[in-house]
């Protein structure tokens, strides 16, 4: 978050979910707005981040293992030909089996990497130790937004009927 940024702390988490949609409602983009709560809520990070793109990680990874574990086993076998009596050199059977372990290795680190990328996982952290929230009790939810000027606060406040910090 920026400096520029305002801070909402809200009391439950039916405040929040009042707070994330009038933001929406003002034309926030969604990368501008962070929730931070003790327990997930499912339905404001939807709602701010939209429909989760793991699935396309999932099925890119499967795919790309599919043609690097052809690849592999092939290449391997017609690069060490061995003499199989009139058989193929690349056959099936073992082929498949390298292409299933190598499918599903990929797709398995390729959901990481997605989880990683779609929980924001690996972004900087603030080392400025003002720029990190006070600690939250139970019901509290954080709303961070950036890029908001003094007078869309007020009118956000006004609006909510919540503190600004």
């Amino acid at each position: 978050m920026t400096a520029s940024g305002v801070s909402i702390r809200c009391s439950n988490i039916e405040e929040a979910r009042r707070v994330v949609s009038l933001l929406r409602n003002r034309d926030i983009p969604p990368g501008d707005i962070e929730v931070l709560s003790t327990e997930p809520i499912h339905d404001v990070g939807s709602a701010i981040s939209g429909k989760s793109r793991l699935p396309v990680f999932v099925l890119s990874g499967g795919a790309v293992g599919i043609l690097a574990g052809y690849a592999l086993a092939a290449a391997t076998a017609r690069l060490y030909p061995l003499n199989t009596g009139g058989m193929p050199i690349v056959s099936p059977l073992p082929v498949g089996i390298v292409t299933y372990e190598m499918m599903m290795l990929l797709a398995i680190l390729f959901t990481l990497a997605g989880m990683l990328l779609e929980a924001r996982l690996l972004r900087k952290r603030p080392t400025d130790p003002s720029e990190s929230p006070d600690p939250l009790s139970d019901d509290e939810v954080l709303v961070r937004v950036a890029g908001i000027s003094a007078q869309e606060a007020e009118n956000l406040r006004a609006a909510a009927g919540l503190s600004i910090h």
